[in-house]
């Protein structure tokens, strides 16, 4: 779906936070890119989530689905997908 790295596991807190800062320059420019992102800010915060048990960054997780498919919804209505 993207170049952003597949397996998280092996990266520190510090390393996963540097790669999503890293993931905004530039900013995603198009819906597909930004769903890209949003794909991976979701796995950065399962990762951490899962790691530190941590529910806020559950939440993070959660919230970056979200809008990675209702990114992905538009996308599709624009392609006549829901039509």
């Amino acid at each position: 779906m993207s170049d952003y790295p597949r397996d998280l596991s092996g990266l520190s807190g510090p390393e996963l936070v540097r790669l999503l800062l890293d993931a905004t320059n530039p900013p995603p420019a198009t819906d597909a890119e930004r769903a890209n992102f949003f794909d991976f800010k979701a796995r950065v915060f399962a990762t951490l989530a899962h790691r530190d048990e941590n529910p806020t960054a559950e939440a993070f997780a959660s919230r970056a689905r979200s809008d990675r498919d209702r990114l992905l919804a538009r996308i599709e209505d624009q392609n006549g997908g829901g039509r």
